[in-house]
């Protein structure tokens, strides 16, 4: 089961209700892109054009979205929202092959949560992610 949770003042999880389905694969996040990036100041010898960097720090993180989500989830989904960009942390159960789990994740830099209405018809939203491993120096990876 993929979920995120969190606590606000109060525990909650965020899901899409979907575990019951195909043994779980409905709950799956979707559009999982990992991403690795060094934070620091960067320049580019005019000489060679060779780059250099000072790093002071490596993100590990991924993208994904949450998609399928009724809209009777929408408020927990807005405090995530809110949560998040106030500089909380969740923790992602992503459900793949390896039950892989990111205990501290929080917003990746210049990233937002989106929330999106998917299917008028069904009221079904996406929530859109992008996060960062604050746990541990490690790639986040999810293999369904």
């Amino acid at each position: 089961m993929a979920s995120i949770a969190f606590n606000d003042g109060a525990a909650a999880t965020l899901d899409n209700g979907l575990t019951a389905i195909a043994s779980g694969v409905g709950s799956r996040f979707a559009n999982w892109t990992p991403f690795t990036r060094k934070v620091g100041a960067s320049a580019t010898s005019l000489a060679t054009g060779a780059r250099s960097m000072f790093a002071f720090r490596t993100d590990y993180g991924a993208s994904f979205e949450i998609r399928e989500l009724p809209n009777t989830s929408l408020g927990v989904a807005l405090r995530l929202k809110r949560h998040l960009e106030n500089g909380g942390t969740c923790s992602v159960t992503t459900g793949d092959s390896s039950a892989r789990v990111y205990a501290t994740c929080g917003l990746a830099e210049g990233a937002d949560v989106g929330i999106a209405m998917s299917d008028p018809q069904q009221l079904s939203y996406t929530v859109s992610l992008a996060l960062i491993n604050l746990g541990a120096a490690s790639d986040m990876l999810c293999e369904y």
